[in-house]
């Protein structure tokens, strides 16, 4: 392992790729803001077993539930090990964590406390459908188990939403050219805390590329729910496990601040394409 401060950021991969550039990790962890992240999810050495917790590697180090034996292990992509998920129904991959006030963006349904926050991962889709990233959404139509989501569509179209449980309203964009298979992308969703679908952006491989505003009606604010918080599925209309995600993962995050599209000096990157830049180069893509 790799300590940086007080947290471990590093991980020894397989094989003979030896151990991660920790300078790397904590760079994106920098940039995700510090304390301010809520979860940061790397990969793990070994395909951790069904109902195994695996510990984020945030500095709040939180414990995500493991789901599903995985029929492919996961294997190295750059300097990481990435996990590959089947999307086979039940038998499907993914992790959760049930409700913590950390990933409640909207505490207490104020537009005055109305949370900026971002959400994030680098996937590669082996199939067009739907394929949940991080998530707080449950489908059942229990209105106070929804408080956002970032997925793509069964038709491979990007979105992040958020929703008022109080109103059932909805605020959020999406990409309207669908992302494809066999190729990598760096999806970011970011929230400015405005309550309005103009603070919501979308961002593939750094470019922002929302452009499709969904319906925005009465919406105030989110609100605390107790839904869990899940990587590669959602919950269905039938109230089971589903969604699940078909394809590679690295790096799931959420952090509980707005990352800037804006460079903070000329010729300097802005917190977006730093990030992504840092992807890349983990990932060698």
């Amino acid at each position: 392992m790799i300590g940086v401060g007080h947290r471990v950021v590093g991980f020894r991969s397989a094989g003979s790729t030896g151990f991660v550039d920790g300078h790397t990790l904590s760079e994106i962890l920098t940039i995700l803001g510090g304390r301010a992240v809520r979860m940061f999810l790397p990969g793990f050495d070994v395909s951790p077993a069904d109902n195994e917790l695996v510990t984020d590697m945030g500095p709040r180090g939180h414990h995500f539930l493991k789901h599903g034996d995985e029929i492919y292990p996961p294997y190295i992509k750059g300097h990481v090990l990435v996990n590959r998920w089947n999307g086979a129904g039940m038998i499907g991959e993914a992790w959760d964590m049930m409700d913590h006030p950390d990933f409640s963006m909207g505490a207490d349904g104020t537009a005055d406390n109305e949370p900026a926050f971002t959400v994030g991962i680098a996937t590669r889709f082996r199939a067009v459908d739907f394929n949940a990233f991080p998530c707080r959404y449950d489908s059942t139509g229990l209105a106070e188990e929804v408080e956002w989501r970032f997925y793509t569509e069964g038709t491979g179209l990007l979105e992040f939403s958020l929703y008022d449980a109080a109103v059932a309203v909805t605020i959020g964009q999406r990409y309207s050219v669908p992302l494809v298979v066999d190729r990598w992308y760096i999806l970011f969703g970011v929230y400015d805390g405005s309550c309005a679908n103009t603070g919501i952006k979308l961002y593939v491989d750094g470019v922002q590329v929302d452009d499709t505003p969904l319906a925005a009606g009465g919406y105030t604010a989110m609100h605390n729910t107790s839904v869990a918080t899940t990587v590669g599925y959602a919950v269905n209309p039938a109230g089971g496990l589903g969604y699940w995600m078909n394809g590679d993962i690295w790096g799931p995050f959420i952090t509980k601040k707005c990352l800037s599209d804006m460079p903070p000096s000329p010729g300097a990157q802005s917190e977006i394409v730093r990030l992504t830049n840092l992807y890349r180069r983990v990932l060698c893509l």
